[in-house]
């Protein structure tokens, strides 16, 4: 077991099962343990300095993890728990006590379409069957024709959700695809699900890679629609995960959309949900669910023109952030950072937005996201061409250039804006010029909305911006105009 395990889980829990599992160590007469837990969750602990025996840190953590274990609630977990006690009674020969509760756990993993646990179970019958006076032949060949129909609907749910994951990671290392020349990309992720193995988790995931495959040509009407529909038909109470990606693609649409008052509906409801319990009690969910409302809200209420929201939210999330940046990777903090330094700088707060730019660029890299360091460069030109200091503009611009040109990445819309900046730095119109001159720049990353407006999530803020500016107009103002429509 690797040092950091220990540490790893105890720094996992929540807090009751801090408390819960606190006070069973604690009276179970176990000092030794209970001072090692006591020591790991403390603030000044570090792992380091700690000189435990390895097989009393190995009793702890395989401790707490039947602790845990004890207090999971999910439908697996049933299934698993029914098939426990098959076995049990089985081996004690009760025969009849244990086919009462095969069938329970065959009834579970039926209904929920957990194909792989439920072959085992059909194997279960089969074997205590033969102990039944009641039990026939043609029972066991009904039981065995049935298993060749769960394989085959385990295969297709099989194919559908690795084709999910496939195409999931297409999307993360190419982003969107040229729309001329990629319609053929999607047969190959087509699955054609016969009616007779068909199932409600195989039709999920395959739905949800058509979703994608809408993101990746822009057709995000479309894609905004099949994900609406993929919430609607799955069941929280049946398929939790399912449940959960689902909304989370329906998020992601929602911002393809520019609809942000269904994007903050639907977290109120995945939040709402959390707290009743369906999602379980997972710190990882939490977690998730926060740093999808922080990068998102903030994005909302920003480009919803909700100043009172967007001050109150990013208040808030610098206090979760304390909460959670133990737990939170630096690609996720680069991201809540990216979101910050855009609602800071929207709000008139530049000292703050300046703040987070500066961590974007001195922890983020190639490696950890690009966009989000090349975007935190363009914030930092417009901070610098918002103090109307000359000289910080100029060598501000030059640094920039280098790095595109260093970088080959001269064709890009960043460079190009950068370069038309420079060509007008000293016009007393610049940025109508610089306006003018990206027209059709804008025009390549922008798409047309269902209701005429134009957008793009990653350009938005620069477009607003320099019409801003050109307009010597609130920032704010602007985007409200944008949100209504009548820009």
């Amino acid at each position: 077991m690797p040092n950091t395990s220990l540490e790893k889980l105890i720094n996992s829990l929540t807090r009751g099962e801090l408390k819960t599992f606190s006070l069973s160590i604690k009276n179970n007469n176990s000092p030794d343990y209970y001072k090692l837990f006591k020591q790991i969750k403390s603030d000044k602990y570090n792992a380091k300095d700690d000189k435990t025996n390895a097989q009393r840190r190995k009793y702890l953590y395989d401790s707490l993890l039947e602790s845990l274990n004890r207090n999971v609630e999910s439908i697996d977990s049933d299934i698993i728990k029914k098939l426990l006690n098959t076995e049990t009674l089985f081996k004690r020969q009760l025969v009849k006590e244990a086919w009462k509760e095969v069938n329970k756990a065959h009834k579970l993993a039926q209904k929920h379409e957990r194909f792989g646990i439920l072959i085992q179970i059909l194997e279960y019958k089969k074997s205590i069957g033969f102990y039944l006076d009641s039990f026939t032949w043609q029972d066991h060949l009904e039981l065995s024709k049935f298993e060749e129909k769960v394989l085959n609907q385990q295969l297709i749910y099989l194919k559908t959700k690795n084709q999910y994951m496939e195409i999931l990671g297409l999307k993360k290392e190419v982003g969107y695809l040229d729309i001329n020349s990629s319609k053929s990309l999607f047969s190959k992720f087509d699955v054609k699900i016969a009616p007779e193995v068909v199932s409600k988790r195989a039709l999920f995931y395959s739905k949800m890679t058509k979703a994608i495959y809408h993101w990746m040509l822009k057709e995000h009407n479309d894609e905004f629609l099949l994900t609406r529909e993929i919430i609607e038909e799955t069941d929280i109470k049946v398929d939790t995960t399912e449940y959960l990606i689902g909304n989370l693609e329906h998020l992601t649409s929602c911002v393809c959309n520019a609809n942000f008052n269904e994007l903050l509906l639907t977290l109120s409801h995945l939040k709402e949900k959390y707290s009743k319990g369906f999602f379980g009690t997972s710190t990882s969910i939490e977690l998730k669910l926060f740093y999808y409302a922080a990068n998102y809200e903030i994005m909302s209420y920003s480009y919803l023109g909700d100043v009172d929201k967007l001050t109150a939210k990013l208040s808030e999330v610098e206090e979760s952030i304390e909460f959670w940046n133990k737990n939170l990777s630096k690609e996720m903090l680069i991201v809540v950072y990216t979101a910050m330094k855009l609602g800071y700088y929207l709000i008139g707060d530049k000292k703050r937005s300046s703040y987070y730019i500066n961590k974007i660029l001195s922890e983020s890299s190639k490696v950890i996201r690009i966009d989000a360091f090349e975007d935190a460069l363009l914030f930092n030109l417009v901070l610098a061409f918002d103090k109307k200091d000359f000289d910080f503009q100029e060598s501000t611009l030059v640094k920039i250039i280098r790095y595109f040109r260093n970088n080959n990445k001269t064709e890009s819309f960043e460079y190009k804006f950068v370069m038309s900046l420079k060509k007008n730095l000293v016009d007393s119109n610049i940025y109508t010029n610089v306006y003018n001159e990206l027209k059709t720049e804008f025009d390549k990353y922008f798409y047309k909305l269902t209701d005429g407006r134009y957008y793009s999530e990653n350009y938005l803020p620069i477009y607003i911006w320099l019409i801003a500016k050109k307009e010597n107009k609130p920032i704010m103002q602007i985007m409200k105009k944008w949100n209504d429509n009548k820009l």
